[in-house]
């Protein structure tokens, strides 16, 4: 099988239409999203609308939760993620669904078990697995053949005792230095993972954004290439 991964679009609908459009010509079995749909930037609403009315199955993200009051946030936090102008915009039917997102999904693939995680299977909305982290000799132990992570916006391609570890990376805040929205797709007939970095109109996210009350940390860090 061969699945389409994205995750943390922060409210970027130009770089999520981009990778859709990535994917439409790749023969995809399924899309998934890792969750961090909103937050930061100035299109939560049009974000939701587009992945919950699409076949993409997804997770929650630590943004999510904090929306809905599950994950505490202080309100540096809350004012840096745009979270006020998010629920003013968020309707009772989105809001209602994002209430019914899981924290995490696990399924059997050739007859490898994967898991989907936004974190880490040990704080599956908070903890970040960068590519140092010191917790990759623990990924075996779990019994999974392939593991899916987001939150560090960093794509990332780790193979630990037999485990396949893959973030795809910010689709619409990278702060790995990528150029474009990106994501990823694996294929599970062969175990290979190929990272995308889709092309859009970074320019007219920006001037968009700067005319709502996007978060200007995210506006700079786009206004910068998306670099680190």
């Amino acid at each position: 099988m061969r699945l389409g991964l994205i995750s943390d679009i922060h409210g970027n609908l130009r770089a999520l239409r981009a990778v859709l459009n990535e994917f439409e010509g790749m023969e995809l079995d399924s899309i998934h999203c890792l969750g961090d749909m909103i937050g930061y930037l100035h299109q939560s609403s049009q974000v939701i609308d587009e992945i919950a009315n699409s076949k993409i199955q997804t997770i929650m993200g630590n943004h999510e939760a904090t929306l809905l009051g599950t994950v505490p946030c202080s309100p540096e936090r809350w004012k840096e993620y745009n979270m006020e102008t998010v629920r003013e915009h968020l309707s009772e039917s989105q809001r209602a669904w994002l209430s019914g997102l899981k924290v995490s999904r696990m399924m059997e693939i050739d007859a490898r078990k994967c898991a989907f995680f936004h974190g880490s299977p040990w704080n599956p909305l908070e903890e970040y697995i960068y590519p140092d982290s010191s917790r990759f000799d623990e990924f075996p132990a779990l019994g999974y053949g392939v593991i899916f992570l987001g939150h560090t916006h960093r794509q990332m391609l780790k193979q630990v005792g037999g485990v396949t570890i893959l973030n795809p990376g910010s689709c619409g805040l990278p702060r790995d230095g990528s150029s474009g929205a990106s994501a990823a797709v694996y294929d599970s007939s062969n175990g290979k993972a190929t990272f995308i970095h889709a092309e859009y109109d970074v320019a007219a996210t920006i001037d968009e954004a700067k005319l709502s009350k996007a978060s200007m940390a995210a506006i700079e860090r786009l206004a910068q290439g998306c670099g680190t």
